[in-house]
């Protein structure tokens, strides 16, 4: 008998995390079918073909196809999830009513954030992306398979996604109030999992560098005006000259940040021209606000 308690000691708790982990992904896969099917849906009725300039916007579409029992605007996004606070990815406590934009979700959009409570009890944080892409309705729908855990190492292939869903990333908790709360980055093992990459942020989407702070690249070309709105649009400004050519200073020890082509600062060479810095050689250049160029943000 000694013995057996010591080996149901040893294998109970394991058994336990793999029927949990089993369920949970069944759940998210759950989650993620429905969405995935709501949006195909639009896709065929050529709802996709065109772009929404809000997350609200594209949600007013999106729940004449999806069963929906509450929605929540960015600032009462909390009270569309279970709990006040999770725990994110690197174990750190994040207040959900701080999840407003797709900053706060790891994300490089200046969109709100909308949360919904789906008719099965399911709560999402989403965000569209109009940049995202078009998708017509006679473009093919192309399934996306992805294989998730179902404990004891082993996974199942589940029809994850569709290309319809390319416009928007979300996070889910699987299991409600329900413990741990918190989110990992390969969605395995704890109960707040995303779409494609969202997951809970502070704030910075891109790359947080010691003595400059948070930077990020917006990966668009643009002329100077548009750059300077881009980055107040994000809540963050066009770096000037200086932190510019710092960011540049950087890119050998981050290699998330540009390592070539031109981009921007906010300070001005001439009534038409603004200083910029080239990422391949570090060269300080004064160029065209006309012209269009990289667009990197600070905050």
């Amino acid at each position: 008998m000694g013995i057996i308690g010591v080996v149901a000691a040893i294998t109970l708790p394991a058994l336990i995390e793999n029927v949990t982990e089993r369920k949970n992904s069944e759940r998210h896969a759950n989650i993620v079918y429905k969405v995935t099917q709501a949006m195909d849906i639009m896709k065929a009725h050529g709802e996709l073909s065109g772009t929404y300039p809000s997350t609200e916007a594209f949600v007013d579409e999106l729940q004449k196809y999806l069963k929906i029992s509450k929605r929540c605007d960015s600032s009462h996004i909390a009270d569309c999830w279970p709990t006040e606070k999770v725990i994110d990815g690197d174990g750190n406590e994040f207040e959900v009513s701080n999840a407003k934009k797709g900053k706060n979700l790891s994300l490089n959009t200046d969109t709100n954030n909308v949360g919904l409570i789906l008719a099965d009890g399911a709560s999402i944080i989403l965000n569209y992306n109009p940049e995202g892409g078009k998708i017509d309705d006679t473009d093919p729908l192309v399934a996306v398979k992805k294989s998730l855990p179902v404990g004891g190492g082993r996974s199942k292939e589940f029809v994850y996604t569709s290309n319809s869903t390319a416009s928007i990333d979300f996070v889910t908790d699987v299991n409600g109030s329900a413990h741990p709360n918190k989110e990992t980055s390969d969605n395995k093992y704890n109960d707040i999992r995303n779409l494609f990459a969202a997951k809970f942020s502070s704030g910075c989407a891109g790359e947080d560098i010691s003595g400059l702070g948070c930077v990020v690249n917006t990966g668009q070309s643009l002329k100077w005006q548009a750059a300077k709105d881009k980055c107040e649009s994000l809540g963050m400004t066009l770096p000037d000259r200086g932190t510019l050519k710092n960011i540049y200073n950087q890119k050998a020890s981050n290699p998330n940040l540009p390592q070539s082509g031109y981009f921007f600062s906010s300070s001005e060479h001439s009534t038409t021209g603004a200083w910029g810095v080239n990422f391949s050689n570090g060269f300080e250049l004064g160029i065209g606000k006309n012209s269009l160029n990289g667009v990197l943000c600070v905050e």
